[in-house]
């Protein structure tokens, strides 16, 4: 039986997470998102993850809560999945899972670690501006429904697939200091976020999931998503200069509607103006919140 509240001062102890976790992590999960988490999905991966670390906070044997610290590349560090069972709410759970693993990166990892949350998560906020990190981007999600007479020309399509020889360009066109290609400055891995690197591009490449638009006035990363029996087009990364973002949405539409998918939707990023020409393109927005990212870096020396 889970206490409302520590007022026995039994101690918390934050520690790699253990096979042994596993029941205890099912019985926290059950609480999360209607029973609908995705940590039971990923747990064992994440126990086996030989170069992050997945720490649980223990009372009395119990598993209060855990969280995910993942290496993405040599650099880049990602912290995901904090959980807290709701009966051990208002113990500062969190608090200390989030300074375990900071303190684990501090002294094992390097570069910059990041993170997501919901714009509606305030104690996640906090927590990540107490420890230092700073917000760098906001997201929502936007969809556009396929239409039955917005198709492209399959014969001449703006879109060609990238190839491994393709990405050292696309990366260097991407960081162009004098064009705002690619907002925030980073790439959407799927929930994670990091910097343009050639492993990443490697990836979706070899998912056939990468293009580039009319020559290389644009990116597109693009991955399948299931919504019950129908399939959508998930935009991940949608790069061009701005003033051609309208005339690229139009060109996706066209593009997903021509292969087949119920629509496409996009966690686009949260602009000045943006929102205007996502509407004016026939996408409207499917999330009330938003996604913001955070981030803290290495100190130099």
């Amino acid at each position: 039986m889970y206490p409302p509240s520590l007022v026995d001062y039994q101690p918390i102890v934050c520690r790699p997470a253990l096979p042994k976790d596993t029941p205890g992590m099912f019985e926290l999960t059950r609480w999360i998102w209607e029973g609908d988490d995705y940590i039971p999905d990923v747990w064992e991966a994440w126990l086996s993850d030989p170069q992050g670390i997945l720490a649980v906070a223990e009372w009395k044997g119990k598993v209060a809560g855990f969280a995910k610290l993942t290496k993405l590349s040599a650099g880049d560090w990602w912290m995901e999945g904090l959980r807290v069972h709701p009966k051990f709410e208002g113990n500062r759970i969190a608090s200390r899972l989030h300074g375990y693993l900071l303190e684990f990166w501090q002294r094992y990892g390097s570069g910059v670690l990041r993170l997501a949350t919901s714009s509606a998560r305030e104690p996640v906020k906090h927590l990540s501006r107490k420890w230092g990190f700073e917000t760098i981007g906001e997201y929502s999600i936007y969809k556009a429904e396929k239409t039955v007479d917005n198709f492209i020309d399959a014969q001449h399509s703006p879109f060609q697939r990238f190839t491994l020889e393709d990405i050292p360009d696309a990366i260097t066109w991407l960081k162009d200091p004098q064009k705002d290609r690619l907002p925030f400055g980073i790439m959407d891995l799927g929930w994670q976020f990091a910097e343009p690197k050639e492993e990443y591009f490697v990836a979706y490449l070899q998912g056939n999931q990468a293009w580039w638009w009319e020559g290389q006035q644009g990116i597109l990363l693009m991955v399948d998503k299931k919504d019950g029996e129908e399939t959508w087009a998930r935009i991940r990364m949608l790069a061009c200069d701005r003033e051609k973002l309208a005339e690229l949405l139009h060109a996706v539409r066209k593009f997903t509607n021509q292969s087949g998918y119920a629509g496409v939707n996009w966690m686009a990023p949260m602009l000045p103006g943006m929102e205007e020409v996502l509407v004016s393109t026939g996408f409207k927005r499917d999330w009330e919140g938003s996604l913001l990212i955070f981030e803290k870096r290495q100190a130099q020396g």
